[in-house]
């Protein structure tokens, strides 16, 4: 696979499982290209179906797979993970394009979903 440019938009999450005991979580999506390429969007405040409509550009060289991980953010404490999952690349590196909806899990194991998040990814050389 060439370089070239990977947009991706986190447009929405809906249904994001609840982690915080006192009041709802505060989720944002950090999008994870490698472990050297990885952005995140806002922080929404006691919301389970946040609407986020953030742009964000990575240069790959090749990588197969984009991770999308929710996160709660926590004001005492570490963060929590919600879930994750991972988006492969092949799709859009072949029509430039790839609209979807995915169900995040807190573990690859996992069965129950913990939220669906909704990913515009496009792809230039």
């Amino acid at each position: 696979m060439t370089k070239g440019t990977l947009k991706a938009v986190v447009v929405e999450a809906k249904k994001l499982s609840d982690l915080d005991l006192i009041g709802k979580s505060d989720p944002y999506v950090k999008l994870v290209l490698d472990e050297n390429k990885s952005q995140a969007t806002t922080i929404k405040k006691d919301d389970l179906n946040p609407k986020y409509n953030e742009e964000f550009t990575f240069n790959t060289d090749g990588q197969k797979e984009l991770k999308v991980e929710v996160w709660d953010r926590n004001t005492i404490g570490s963060d929590e993970l919600i879930g994750s999952e991972v988006i492969p690349l092949n799709t859009v590196y072949t029509k430039g394009y790839h609209d979807t909806w995915i169900k995040i899990k807190a573990k690859k194991s996992d069965k129950r979903s913990h939220g669906e998040v909704h990913v515009i990814l496009e792809y230039a050389v």
